[in-house]
């Protein structure tokens, strides 16, 4: 009863065992080593470095096990080649083995061989997912930075963040609701850059757009197109701004006293640039607006079209608003009509107002002085 469950034992868990005489030959084998181990037409005694190859060079171990000096010994996780040519592990555990018949018979060894196929198949196969997955993250990692490298400097940063929040759908169409436009345009560019170099046009463009960006995003506004020399931007959208008539003007002032500046830091003489400013507030309709396999998020109406021949009709250093615009605040602002001007497709005059000033505004203050 006993030896057949022991057998069932053996064969369920795949467990086999060898014993050897202390002078390292097989006397006895059972269980199911021939899971590991060819046993057809063994001859016994058998040397156990013929019978198990892997324990070669581990002669010094099993003397130390047989004398004693270590309890037992353990090679994990050892592969061989079934005939199928499937891989099978297992491990081998050495313990040392008194036998019962005689005190005086000297000890044995007990070599028991378990199989860890499953196991180390399970694990080979986790450590493969792990370090799919560790290449996935890093892939995602370095997907994530391109991804926040493109929406830093190729989506104006509200829109890109709206984009990530799902408050912007990625599809063509806007909604219509009240925008302030600004406009900035570079007077004297055209003229003053057949005088440079290639670079040094580029150079000098960059650092006046640098210019003209900072101003109106520390304004809040969301630059959504580079017109060559010329910068759009609206404010009110896609975030909503309650005071987005006196952001853009504070943007157009900021940006007029920060080009001054940068000017009267230059010691190269090379001819100033100045900006001219237009600005207008009404209803636009904001959206995603292009082709079906290119977006661009911006606003488009007559509210824009007329920010635009505002500023055509800025001079240098002027920062000129529409009366929409003058209507949210009178209050807030050093401003003067102009006389009526008559603009392209539109009936009727519109009464412009240029802006010397914004009441209260200490860092105008202190980028003039």
């Amino acid at each position: 009863m006993h030896a057949t469950l022991l057998e069932l034992l053996f064969r369920e868990q795949k467990i086999g065992y060898v014993i050897a005489d202390h002078h390292l030959f097989v006397r006895d084998y059972g269980g199911e080593p021939t899971v590991f181990i060819d046993t057809n037409d063994i001859p016994t005694p058998l040397p156990l470095l013929d019978f198990i190859l892997e324990l070669n060079g581990c002669e010094d171990i099993l003397q130390d096990i047989l004398d004693g000096v270590l309890p037992r010994f353990q090679l994990e996780n050892i592969n061989r080649t079934a005939p199928n040519d499937e891989i099978c592990y297992f491990n081998l555990t050495i313990l040392r083995y008194p036998p019962a018949t005689s005190n005086d018979t000297p000890p044995q060894l007990l070599i028991i061989l378990a199989d860890t196929t499953v196991v180390a198949h399970t694990q080979q196969t986790l450590t493969q997912q792990r370090n799919e997955l560790s290449l996935l993250k890093h892939s995602l990692i370095d997907t994530n930075e391109r991804l926040e490298y493109i929406l830093q400097y190729y989506v104006p940063r509200e829109v890109g963040k709206a984009l990530m929040e799902k408050r912007i759908i990625p599809q063509l169409g806007g909604e219509e609701r009240e925008i302030t436009t600004l406009f900035a345009d570079l007077r004297n560019y055209t003229s003053i850059s057949e005088k440079l170099t290639p670079n040094q046009t580029i150079e000098m463009l960059h650092q006046y757009l640098d210019i003209a960006t900072t101003a109106i995003a520390e304004a809040g506004g969301v630059i959504v197109n580079y017109i060559g020399d010329a910068v759009m931007a609206i404010f009110n959208a896609p975030n909503a701004q309650p005071d987005h008539a006196l952001r853009a003007v504070q943007a157009g002032l900021t940006m007029q006293a920060m080009a001054a500046l940068y000017q009267k830091e230059q010691t190269e003489q090379i001819a100033a640039l100045h900006f001219g400013v237009g600005i207008n507030t009404g209803t636009a309709l904001v959206g995603n607006i292009g082709a079906q396999w290119h977006y661009q998020y911006t606003a488009v109406g007559d509210t824009v079209n007329v920010a635009s021949r505002i500023c055509s009709h800025a001079k240098p250093n002027e920062v000129l608003i529409g009366a929409n615009t003058y209507a949210y605040i009178p209050d807030n602002v050093t401003a003067q009509p102009l006389a009526p001007m008559k603009f392209k497709g539109k009936s009727e005059e519109i009464t412009v107002y240029q802006v010397t000033a914004l009441v209260g505004n200490t860092l105008l203050e202190t980028l003039k002085n």
